[in-house]
């Protein structure tokens, strides 16, 4: 943050001159010795009738009815601001710029419908898109849960911008393409989690304890599921990665995130009911 600290940029885009051909995105930068700023926030204007300046307080009545930020968190680490809103970060300031200046021209269009903004899993990355749009990218090498950190993003913009939240099944079932089938189990589920961390499972890969996987005796391993706790009706979508339980006469054998999703990370053991889901595409 060194450089930060010696730099206050205010970038000013019209939201005129990204809806149009007639003129580009500008940059105003200011450099300030006696007064620095560490934030470095990307306001909307409106380009004046009289001038091609742009004006660091817009006069004209009609303001862009979401204004879009951006603000840097740590040098690596980019906020992305939604009506001062937080909804999404990014690892740099090109991509905050990228980001942000997108944002400005799909959120302020007259025919944006927040009900489209939603989650979806494409060639190893998990993405907010709006239409055809790709808004952002969480790399699944980057966390130990992109399906949770995807649906807490869309729903930070969709709330932002005056959508009802998904559940967590709801952006699952969206990002993974699933649809129920009418074939459904009814068993005993436990949870296995922090000495198992980091182990080979049955299918090859690393155990991780934060992410919605699960173990049964005999599905097809990248079987989705369904599952639902009996006793408060919380739900969940694993992928099956792993041979178990060997324990009496349990079903199913969830990850530690995946039982704290279902609230049954303290009981330890509840009556589940799940649902085996396959893609709809």
């Amino acid at each position: 943050m060194a450089n930060l600290s010696h730099l206050s940029m205010l970038w000013t885009i019209s939201l005129l001159s990204l809806s149009s051909s007639l003129s580009s995105p500008m940059l105003a930068t200011d450099l300030n010795d006696q007064n620095t700023n560490n934030d470095l926030n990307l306001t909307l204007q409106e380009k004046s009738t009289s001038t091609n300046n742009f004006s660091q307080q817009s006069s004209v009545p009609n303001q862009p009815k979401y204004v879009i930020e951006f603000q840097a968190k740590s040098s690596n680490e980019w906020l992305i601001m939604v009506n001062r809103q937080p909804v999404f970060s990014v690892k740099d300031l090109p991509s905050a710029a990228i980001a942000t200046a997108k944002l400005a021209v799909i959120l302020n269009a007259t025919d944006f419908d927040p009900q489209q903004l939603e989650p979806l899993v494409m060639d190893g990355e998990y993405v907010g898109k709006y239409k055809n749009t790709i808004l952002f990218s969480i790399p699944k090498s980057e966390v130990v849960n992109p399906s949770l950190n995807l649906t807490q993003w869309i729903n930070s913009l969709r709330v932002a911008t005056g959508a009802e939240p998904m559940t967590l099944v709801e952006a699952q079932k969206q990002m993974h393409q699933l649809t129920a089938t009418s074939e459904k189990m009814d068993g005993i589920a436990s949870w296995y989690g922090p000495y198992f961390q980091g182990r080979q499972t049955a299918s090859g890969e690393q155990f991780e304890q934060q992410d919605f996987t699960a173990a049964h005796p005999s599905l097809p391993f990248d079987t989705y599921l369904k599952v639902t706790n009996e006793k408060n009706g919380r739900s969940v979508v694993v992928r099956i990665n792993d041979r178990g339980p060997y324990i009496g006469n349990r079903n199913l054998d969830l990850s530690h995130a995946a039982a704290i999703a279902l609230n049954s990370d303290e009981i330890g053991v509840v009556p589940i009911t799940a649902t085996i889901l396959v893609p709809f595409r």
